[in-house]
């Protein structure tokens, strides 16, 4: 893996900053808390996510967000892995991230992404969500105050750490757990030897329910054949109960029906003499009526002219008989003023002198002429009474006819009436035949009927015994058959248990082989290989530690080693020193070349592990010139492709190929190339 780019928004004292990574050793250098441990932080983050870290310890105060983008190389592949943490009231989650592999964006959930590193880094771990990955934090970046922890760390303690970094605690849990695997088998095996103590009883009492379940099968054969044939003599006395049944209804139907036919000849033949009694009734209706009709018939009509017309021509008399009475009316009026002026000889209209014989002759002449229209008026009124008359007549005449027409009607429909009741009564009497026939006909199939009643009595006492025996029998074969069910239901349980019991002791041989093998072979083997393999490790862990520590420590009396649970031996002329009571110098180099040591193993053991990338945290912390010049001897032998160190002394310039400067101005880092 080679390191390129790291990206940080939020993230402790950084606000927003990029930082890039070259090849060779680069040296990020700073005053204490300027933010130089955060870089490397931050690049675990991005690749692992927290880990056994807390959100809150790295995300900037009062930031709702954050993210870190880290930018790497790997087999010839570029990967730039993308991460975030997002303030949810007052606590700090990861949020969804991403990875782009050779430019391809793939969004993944934060344990999506760690399983997706390992596989890319094939680093051979579970992808725990809540633990940090031992090979990187053995074989690539281990804090310094984490390496110093190691150190000062119990011996069963330091031990178990160490199986974890060298990758060979596999060998001690499996051993663990086959020892807790061989103990539960034989549990197991115990408790399947108590499960099948009986299983010949159950043999025994198999054989048993078998022959009884052969016995009862034999009687309810028996029980069915008897049941059959009875059912089929019930049928056949079922089938002879239904006919006397239809028979006993066709008894009561007729004697029901006998009374009705005789009520209904009888009161067709009362319908009949009312009939005949109502024609004649008729009869004498008629008659009366055909004088009357016959004296309407011989009638003359007064005249061709009907009652309108004659109406019409009396209103158009009376008319010119009023005109001619105002003509009278105005004549006279003439008349008498003639008459005056005679009289007076004055004009009364302008009082002028007349000539009496003048006017005399005009009066004579209106005299004539009144006379004329009251004798023209007198033959008018003659002819309008003679037309009055004339329509009278005609009304009386209408009014004969109309009379003459209600009783003809009246005639008519009391022949018809007389028709139809004769048709009426030949229909009666057909009817009344029938009935009689049909009467006959009931009366002798009545006779014929009388002993049903007590053929159905000893029908019924017959198949009331049929169906006692039946269900007598039915209870039988019923309980018959729940008593074969039930040892059935008992041979299966049996048979089941048997099997089981078999597949117990089967299982139980099985287990007593694999507890044998896992007990006596398997565990011993692997303890026995998990201390080669340490004794091996600790003994190039001894040759690593002993070479840097000569480098670093420039002092012949003093010597280092680590025991078998790779406890740091300081010795001096020959006497063990307790590391304690070291110089700080000191006890840094010690932290060192264990670190260096413990690296170069884990590097060595672990398959997965490809890595030349080295990241180291303050690592001189406490050391004198000579001791910080030899650093660089270090690092050229260790021959890493990229080195990666946090440092607040300056002097480790001279050896670094690129040196960036940390600065942290009113709360926020930047990160800038040294001048």
């Amino acid at each position: 893996m080679r390191a390129k780019s790291l990206r940080l928004v939020n993230i402790r004292s950084y606000t927003d900053e990029t930082v890039e990574f070259p090849q060779g050793t680069t040296l990020f250098e700073g005053d204490i808390g300027s933010g130089k441990s955060t870089i490397l932080l931050a690049i675990e983050f991005a690749l692992f996510g927290l880990g056994d870290q807390k959100g809150a310890s790295l995300l900037r105060l009062g930031a709702k967000d954050g993210s870190v983008t880290f930018t790497f190389e790997m087999d010839g592949n570029e990967y730039e892995v993308h991460r975030t943490l997002v303030r949810k009231r007052k606590a700090v989650h990861q949020g969804e991230g991403y990875l782009k592999i050779n430019g391809k964006r793939y969004d993944l959930s934060p344990t999506e992404l760690k399983e997706k590193i390992l596989e890319i880094l094939r680093f051979n771990e579970p992808p725990n969500p809540n633990a940090q990955s031992v090979i990187y934090r053995y074989a690539v970046f281990t804090p310094q105050e984490e390496m110093k922890s190691i150190l000062w760390a119990r011996p069963q303690d330091r031990l178990q750490t160490m199986r974890k970094a060298f990758g060979i605690e596999d060998y001690k849990t499996a051993a663990e757990n086959a020892k807790n695997l061989a103990s539960v088998i034989k549990d197991r095996c115990n408790v399947l030897e108590g499960q099948t103590k009986d299983l010949e009883e159950k043999r025994k009492e198999l054989e048993t329910k078998s022959k009884e379940i052969e016995r009862l099968t034999e009687s309810l054969t028996v029980l069915t054949a008897e049941r059959e044939k009875l059912e089929v003599e019930l049928e056949k006395q079922e089938r002879e109960m239904e006919t006397l049944t239809e028979q006993e209804k066709e008894l009561a139907s007729i004697t029901a029906l006998l009374p009705k036919l005789k009520n209904d000849i009888k009161e067709k033949t009362v319908k009949i003499s009312n009939l005949r009694r109502e024609n004649a009734d008729y009869q004498k209706e008629i008659e009366n009526l055909q004088p009357q009709i016959d004296e309407l018939k011989q009638l003359e009509k007064p005249t061709d002219k009907e009652e309108a017309e004659l109406e019409k021509e009396i209103r158009e008399l009376r008319n010119k008989e009023r005109e001619l009475l105002q003509a009278v009316n105005s004549l006279n009026v003439k008349i008498e003023d003639y008459q005056q002026i005679i009289e007076k000889q004055v004009c009364p209209t302008c009082d002028r002198q007349v000539d009496p014989k003048e006017f005399g002759e005009k009066l004579e002449t209106k005299k004539q002429e009144r006379t004329r229209a009251e004798e023209e008026r007198r033959k008018l009124a003659e002819k309008i009474e003679n037309m009055e008359e004339l329509l009278r007549n005609l009304r009386n005449y209408n009014a004969d006819m109309k009379q003459l027409e209600q009783l003809t009607q009246n005639l008519e429909e009391k022949k018809n009436r007389i028709t139809k009741n004769l048709e009426e009564v030949l229909e009666l009497s057909n009817q009344i035949q029938s009935l009689d026939a049909e009467m006959k006909r009931h009366e002798k199939r009545l006779e014929e009927l009388k002993g049903v009643s007590q053929k159905i009595a000893q029908t019924r006492e017959l198949i009331e015994g049929l169906r006692n025996k039946k269900e007598k029998l039915a209870q039988d074969i019923s309980k018959t058959e729940k008593q074969i069910e039930i040892y059935k239901q008992e041979k299966t349980r049996l048979e089941a248990e048997i099997r089981e019991k078999e597949k117990m002791r089967q299982t139980k041989k099985l287990l007593d082989e694999h507890r044998i093998w896992l007990q006596d072979y398997f565990a011993p083997t692997l303890e026995n290989i998990e201390k080669h393999v340490m004794r091996n490790i600790n003994q190039e862990f001894n040759r690593q530690i002993q070479k840097w520590f000569n480098i670093l420590v420039d002092d012949p009396s003093k010597t280092v080693r680590v025991d078998e649970e790779f406890t740091p031996i300081v010795e001096q002329d020959g006497y063990e020193q307790n590391v304690q009571f070291m110089s700080g110098g000191e006890k840094t180099s010690l932290a060192l070349v264990y670190r260096l040591a413990l690296n170069t193993i884990v590097r060595k053991v672990s398959t997965a592990m490809k890595s030349n990338i080295l990241i180291l945290d303050e690592p001189t912390d406490g050391f004198s010139k000579e001791q910080l010049f030899k650093v660089r001897e270090i690092l050229n032998e260790l021959g890493d492709a990229q080195v990666i160190l946090v440092s607040h002394e300056r002097e480790l310039e001279s050896f670094a190929d690129q040196v960036f400067r940390v600065e942290k101005t009113n709360g926020i880092s930047k990160v800038e190339p040294a001048g």
